[in-house]
């Protein structure tokens, strides 16, 4: 569909979906999966709806709406020439927009940012008289509200107690020595490469040129991240190089971590890229031997026990 239209940007969506639902997998969608903010919706998101009584709110309002939507409909068609209520095709369409909002929500844990604030806009409709009239009659509208609120207040005002004590300082001292040590010894016109978390860093506190930064959702960005994420792949050091060189990077800031962590099965960096180049399957990964001796294709100028800078040689 994407590339029917002619978008690009957003044609990492279908196989992103696709992997979800099938066993695919490609470069691009294992960046997105094995991150926990894409992974399926966790466990204790449904566990915490459940506390603030969110959950069983939004279940009673749901029910109600298709209870009195379908009764809106063979009323109808009982009653010859009877005029449409338009508030139940707007209660229905807030149902059916629920549904799609929970399936990618659960698809992807991310999404939960558009289901949650849809699941407090339905919530609100438990007060509705034309929803639950019938329970009005026997208890007083404004009681039946406030005592929703309150038995929801509960777990809600704990949660922000919580949060409020959260008190702490960043500190990333390693951090903190590469991005002087790039401000004091690197020209400003040098052209950075390097993870997309530390590029942002890189960008914003040096305002050295990078290549590649955290917007990947742009297909353009995808494709130069791609690249630059080639060393931590097992390519050949040459082959990297040449291709860094093209996109006229000066500096590579390497990042052992990246190249040993794995938050969970097949899903370390020279793993992910054991999908797609298979040749290679198998080598010592290039960030590896990067580690150890960077010559000659690259020359280490700067290293702590986190970032090694490596420059890239034009020769």
């Amino acid at each position: 569909m994407y590339l029917m239209l002619g978008i690009t940007d957003d044609a990492h969506i279908s196989n992103l979906l696709k992997s979800k639902l099938t066993g695919y997998r490609d470069f691009h969608t294992s960046m997105y999966t094995c991150a926990v903010e894409f992974d399926f919706m966790e466990k204790e998101t449904p566990v915490r709806y459940m506390k603030t009584l969110l959950l069983p709110v939004v279940l009673a309002v749901f029910v109600a709406i298709v209870v009195k939507v379908f009764q809106h409909i063979l009323h109808c068609k009982n009653v010859a020439g009877r005029q449409r209520d338009p508030n139940h095709g707007e209660m229905a369409y807030h149902a059916i927009q629920l549904i799609f909002f929970a399936s990618l929500a659960i698809l992807i844990m991310r999404l939960k940012l558009f289901l949650t604030p849809h699941m407090c806009i339905m919530a609100s409709l438990i007060c509705s008289k034309q929803l639950f009239g019938w329970v009005f009659h026997k208890i007083p509208h404004r009681a039946f509200a406030l005592a929703i609120l309150a038995m929801m207040a509960g777990e809600g005002i704990t949660n922000l107690q919580k949060e409020q004590s959260i008190v702490g300082e960043f500190r990333n001292i390693p951090q903190e020595e590469l991005l002087l040590w790039i401000k004091e010894n690197t020209k400003q016109d040098a052209v950075f490469a390097g993870t997309m978390p530390t590029m942002a860093s890189v960008k914003l506190s040096t305002l050295r040129p990078i290549v590649n930064h955290p917007h990947y959702e742009d297909a353009g960005l995808r494709a130069k991240t791609k690249i630059v994420y080639s060393m931590y792949s097992r390519k050949p050091a040459k082959e990297v190089k040449t291709k860094l060189l093209k996109m006229g990077v000066n500096y590579y800031i390497l990042e052992e971590s990246w190249c040993l962590r794995k938050p969970k099965p097949g899903c370390s960096m020279p793993e992910i890229w054991d999908i797609e180049d298979v040749a290679n399957a198998g080598k010592v990964p290039l960030c590896t031997l990067m580690s150890r001796d960077s010559r000659p294709y690259f020359r280490t100028v700067f290293d702590n026990y986190v970032y090694k800078v490596l420059e890239v040689a034009k020769e």
